[in-house]
């Protein structure tokens, strides 16, 4: 298997480091930006979750007692 040799010059070898330090400051900058997101929506997740709960139970209650009464 001949695989040919390539070689790059030190300007492409330096293009390319800093191109892959730019791709990685955007890569670390939207993980910090999707956390964040993240963060701020697990507040809400909880909150939500018990009014949903509440308005079930509630809900239950109200249909049980309705039933009840037209027996």
């Amino acid at each position: 298997m001949d695989v040919p040799m390539k070689f790059h010059t030190p300007t492409e070898l330096e293009r390319a480091r800093k191109k892959g330090k730019v791709i990685g400051w955007f890569q670390g900058a939207a993980v910090v930006i999707g956390a964040a997101f993240l963060w701020n929506l697990l507040g809400w997740i909880p909150t939500v979750l018990v009014i949903g709960a509440v308005v079930y139970v509630l809900y239950k209650l109200v249909s049980k007692s309705s039933e009840g009464d037209a027996g």
